[in-house]
């Protein structure tokens, strides 16, 4: 009996065709890994730049409302003048302040 290469070219066929697929589903895994780096580092570069944006921002604030800039605008835009004395000075004896503490004291009691 003459035995038939059937078999043999479907096995031969088969191990191709797994191979085939085994090697295009790796393309297909790297391809992914690679495209995930990249937008791995991309991100981080954004990060850095909106971190460093940020940081501008408040260097900005902190020289926008520095005491200097704001006490030159006043006196040289403005005309405003710094006050020297106080407006209004009021004086209360210490025997005052305890009568009217004493006075709320029982008020509440």
């Amino acid at each position: 009996m003459k035995k038939s290469a059937k078999p043999s070219i479907m096995l031969g066929l088969f191990v191709f065709v797994i191979y085939a697929f085994l090697m295009l589903a790796y393309v297909g895994v790297k391809l992914e890994c690679e495209k995930l780096t990249k937008n791995k580092v991309l991100a981080y570069e954004k990060l850095a730049q909106v971190k460093n944006w940020k940081v501008n921002l408040i260097a900005q604030d902190q020289a926008l409302s520095s005491e200097e800039r704001i006490v030159g605008i006043a006196q040289d835009e403005l005309g405003m003048v710094r006050r020297t004395e106080p407006q209004l000075v009021v004086k209360v004896s210490k025997e005052k302040i305890e009568h009217i503490a004493e006075a709320l004291k029982e008020k509440y009691e």
